[in-house]
């Protein structure tokens, strides 16, 4: 009998049996158990990162000349409506979060999340990097208790809006879905709108995903068709966004 002492200072007795070294606690061979069920580690050598490791502060207000007077906008839904079609891929990194529908970002969330990245990201190892440059739209309130009338109120704060499936943030480096996933769920929960955790394979799959559910569908009265032909006079309740995406996107 032999005993082979592991790092930790525990001794694992072991047994010699036919010219092979057994563990005498589970009766497997040892070279079994060094060979057949660990993987390569992933290689890192195109991973470039930016000068800038961790999440950049976003001004409160835009940049916007001195001499002008910062305009007041209207809410334009429009913003948030439908899916977003140039930014909606991974491109810095191989991480990230995506909108699953419309809504906007302010200031304090901003701040909230970077907060997180510099608490829980390892900085030796990854980067975040936000999809956006700057909030340009500007939201008017009217101060507690004044009536109503006179206008238009003055700008409270500025957001920036999203539509469905853009990319907000991405995160990458020398590192695994496994160490940033944490990272991501705790910015999911300070966010104002809904979104998921896409990796380059995810967003692959699902477009495939969606794909074969529709070419393979065997049920013909889809929510397609059934705009399409006015079935059971759906028309009158429906509206023109119905029409153009057919109740995937709000």
């Amino acid at each position: 009998m032999h005993f082979i002492t592991s790092s930790k200072q525990f001794t694992v007795p072991i047994l010699k049996s036919a010219g092979r070294l057994i563990d005498s606690r589970c009766g497997i061979s040892c070279s079994s158990c060094l060979t057949g069920s660990f993987k390569l580690p992933p290689n890192y050598d195109n991973v470039a990162f930016p000068e800038r490791r961790r999440l950049k502060m976003i001004d409160k207000v835009p940049p916007i000349d001195p001499g002008i007077r910062p305009p007041k906008m209207m809410r334009d839904l429009h913003q948030m409506r439908g899916p977003e079609l140039i930014q909606n891929k991974l491109l810095y990194g191989n991480f990230g979060l995506q909108a699953v529908t419309g809504g906007r970002i302010s200031h304090k969330d901003t701040e909230a999340v970077r907060q997180i990245i510099v608490k829980q990201m390892d900085e030796r190892y990854m980067f975040a990097v936000w999809r956006f440059n700057h909030l340009w739209q500007a939201v008017s309130r009217k101060g507690q208790g004044r009536r109503m009338g006179g206008g238009k109120g003055p700008i409270d704060h500025y957001v920036f809006p999203f539509r469905a499936e853009r990319v907000v943030l991405e995160m990458g480096g020398r590192c695994e879905l496994v160490e940033v996933y944490d990272v991501l769920k705790a910015i999911q929960k300070k966010l104002g709108f809904r979104t998921r955790i896409i990796t380059h394979d995810s967003v692959r799959k699902r477009e495939e995903k969606e794909k074969w559910v529709e070419e393979n569908n065997m049920n013909p009265f889809t929510f397609k068709f059934c705009v399409q032909n006015n079935v059971l006079g759906c028309s009158k309740y429906l509206n023109r966004y119905d029409y153009m995406w057919f109740g995937k996107y709000l």
